[in-house]
């Protein structure tokens, strides 16, 4: 990826060419999911190593500029037919993706906990099984890190998503299987994400 930035610093010398190349990455790493992850990698190598800016920002903020706009009609697409809520699930995948790697490196990371928090907000509103299972692998993807930058601001988002999961598998009219998968995250949760504990030395040599 390094080479690649390097390449790409020298070649895309225009605003025009950065927002194209935006365009481009961001379209093929939503829209295919063999490359979803490595797309959403390269987006976040480029955010933090691509150095070009155009009048729009640096590709980290045009990206985030195409998101958003993709991400603000949420409610409208996850309460649309069946293609609709197709192409905001592929959003959702994308921004979770993408959140992982600036996350775990510091970098821009929380800036999309609000993303994700939205999004998590608009599936649940429109609880049909496909939005229950977008918001059940976005939460297995991201559930730990969210928490953790959660709980760094002092706060208790998770605790409310959590809650509202619970709520939504008791009262929604969604499919058993979808329900059962909806009580199995409340209860990984529940187990801290399945995180095994840290054993300190002192515990270690007192067995």
């Amino acid at each position: 990826m390094e080479q690649f930035a390097e390449t790409l610093s020298g070649r895309v010398t225009t605003d025009k060419a950065l927002e194209e190349l935006v365009d481009l990455i961001y379209q093929q790493a939503k829209s295919v999911p063999r490359f979803r992850s490595g797309g959403a990698r390269l987006c976040a190598y480029l955010s933090r190593h691509l150095t070009i800016r155009s009048q729009r920002g640096s590709f980290y903020d045009v990206l985030l500029q195409r998101c958003q706009a993709d991400y603000e009609p949420r409610d409208q697409a996850a309460k649309g037919d069946e293609a609709a809520r197709k192409r905001f699930h592929e959003l959702v995948f994308f921004m979770g993706e993408f959140y992982l790697p600036l996350e775990i490196e510091g970098a821009h990371g929380k800036a999309q906990t609000a993303f994700l928090r939205g999004l998590l907000d608009a599936l649940l509103s429109h609880p049909v099984d496909d939005n229950l299972i977008c918001a059940v692998k976005l939460l297995k993807l991201t559930g730990p890190a969210l928490e953790d930058a959660w709980k760094g601001k002092g706060r208790t988002d998770m605790d409310e998503v959590i809650q509202r999961i619970g709520n939504v598998a008791l009262e929604a009219p969604c499919s058993v299987d979808v329900r059962l998968m909806l009580l199995k995250l409340v209860k990984l949760r529940s187990s801290n994400w399945g995180k095994v504990p840290v054993t300190s030395a002192s515990e270690r040599s007192s067995t």
